[in-house]
């Protein structure tokens, strides 16, 4: 933008002038005028003379890009983001870099589906260009279905460009495509090679995918010891998934001396932190007295912590502490609560059991309002699920309600 030939003095004279006479002034008044207004932010005023430049002068093509693009700045910077784009787009058809990735990430704010279709396209134009950052940013958008259908063959084309920055984010993403079989073939060899790099960048999430794989023997030879060690420094970090890890090896004896206690205590870290599958395992270690007395009334706080954290496990087992009242006092209605969660659950083999529950209680009108009508129909298909207590019931205890209902 520095015009060359009108010196710093002259410009308030030309102003004025210049208002007047637009038509006659040359290029390098017009950038002469247009650099003063922005060291004054004054971009609207700056935004007027580009325009005015593009409306009244033939402009060599190369100058023509710039001042498109110089516009679509002064816009941006004056507020005005629509006209901004469209600046930016005129600049970035005919090839202007930092116009494509402007456009890219303008349009990347919009919810709109087209306005991230435009994004994409504009971010894919500017990743080509060689900018590794932009070139993730692409492979997660063809991941992710956002701006296009999900394309993971086109997500890990734009990982594997990134790739040789060394990025741990893009190296993470790599891997877990090559885990998955995400747009290529399951390669866990390589999927542990992309993934090492990225937990050598400090990457969290590759960390604990690293001991994950070097615990199951997964792409590389079986290390429990380093499974161990990339498990502690993930949980050192902050990921409770690998904190609840360590209390798995603890408890079984996996790479370390097996210790009960120890276990418990990791479980009732990772627990606190809202680890469902951890709050679940402190349960049982209280139902059972692992590493600590046995507490039902304990088992029964965790496991409850467990199912409200949305481990389904834990739903059945809550509804039958409270329909039999252990570790606490019975209490029906809070029963069927848990066991009606679990009842959802078409594919679960707690299923039944939790029917053949909520059955009883509708039959009887324990801890609800009586609906035999319902309570019958969840004690067949429980029974049709091939639970014994629930054909015992229909056969003797309800088998009169089910006569009744034959007819």
């Amino acid at each position: 933008m520095e015009s060359g030939f009108v010196k710093e003095e002259q410009v308030e004279d030309l102003r004025d002038e210049a208002l007047q006479n637009r038509a006659q002034m040359s290029v390098d008044e017009v950038y002469a005028l247009a650099k003063h207004c922005r060291e004054e932010k004054d971009y609207q005023m700056e935004a007027y003379w580009y325009e005015m430049l593009l409306m009244y002068r033939d402009v060599e093509k190369e100058l023509l890009v710039k001042t498109q693009y110089y516009c679509g700045e002064a816009y941006f910077d004056a507020g005005n983001e629509k006209e901004a784009l469209q600046w930016f787009e005129k600049a970035a058809r005919q090839g202007h870099k930092k116009a494509k990735l402007r456009c890219g990430r303008m349009f990347a704010q919009s919810k709109d589906d087209k306005d991230q279709a435009k994004a994409l396209y504009w971010l894919e134009q500017s990743a080509e260009e060689g900018n590794p950052e932009i070139q993730h940013l692409c492979g997660d958008m063809n991941c992710q279905g956002r701006g296009t259908k999900i394309n993971y063959a086109r997500a890990l084309y734009w990982y594997e460009k990134a790739a040789p920055w060394g990025n741990a984010s893009t190296q993470f993403a790599r891997g877990m495509m090559y885990y998955e079989g995400e747009g290529v073939g399951i390669d866990h060899a390589r999927a542990f090679d992309c993934l090492k790099k990225a937990a050598g960048g400090n990457h969290v999430q590759a960390l604990y995918q690293c001991g994950w794989m070097y615990q199951h023997g997964e792409g590389i030879r079986k290390n429990l010891k380093k499974a161990f060690d990339c498990y502690e420094e993930a949980a050192n970090k902050g990921h409770v998934k690998a904190l609840y890890q360590l209390g798995r090896m603890f408890y079984h004896g996996e790479g370390v001396k097996k210790d009960r206690k120890r276990a418990l205590s990791i479980y009732k870290e990772a627990g606190g932190k809202g680890e469902s599958e951890a709050q679940l395992q402190c349960g049982w270690m209280y139902y059972k007295g692992e590493g600590t007395k046995k507490d039902r009334q304990k088992a029964l706080q965790w496991f409850e912590k467990a199912g409200k954290g949305g481990c389904a496990e834990a739903w059945l087992i809550c509804g039958k502490m409270y329909y039999k009242g252990v570790g606490t006092v019975t209490d029906h209605s809070k029963a069927l609560f848990w066991c009606e969660k679990t009842v959802q659950l078409l594919d679960s083999p707690e299923n039944a059991e939790a029917k053949y529950i909520c059955g009883v209680l509708y039959m009887t009108g324990e801890g609800v309002e009586i609906d035999q009508e319902k309570g019958l129909r969840l004690m067949r298909e429980a029974a049709e699920q091939g639970h014994r207590s629930a054909r015992f019931a229909l056969k003797f205890k309800f088998s009169h309600v089910d006569k009744e209902s034959a007819v």
